[in-house]
């Protein structure tokens, strides 16, 4: 009973429901050949349509002041970055000034 009722998205059912009411009006004939595939329709269109709906309720509108508040994270979290690299570069320009050798430079022979 669980499996039907994820099965059943409310809103396939209602499409479904147009669908029918559309074929009753325009060919009552096809009423009971339709009404069977309609049945057998609804849950594989319940399926198919759940990752739309759930694809959509990704891109809804964020709450309001929480973009606000995930900007003002990013920014604090790139100051630290920022900082951080430029204490990498300070190590790193240490390390390297205390490897430095002097290098005998020797003139080419003429």
């Amino acid at each position: 009973m669980r499996f039907l009722r994820a099965c059943l998205d409310p809103r396939v059912l209602v499409g479904l429901a147009v669908v029918g009411v559309a074929i009753a009006v325009l060919a009552p004939g096809l009423v009971g050949a339709a009404f069977p595939l309609l049945l057998v329709a609804a849950c594989p269109l319940s399926l198919a349509g759940m990752p739309l709906a759930m694809w959509q309720r990704g891109l809804g509108s964020p709450v309001p002041g929480s973009g606000t508040a995930r900007a003002s994270d990013l920014r604090r979290e790139l100051l630290d970055l920022k900082a951080r690299q430029r204490g990498l570069e300070t190590e790193i320009a240490t390390l390297e000034g205390s490897d430095r050798r002097p290098v005998a430079v020797v003139a080419p022979e003429r």
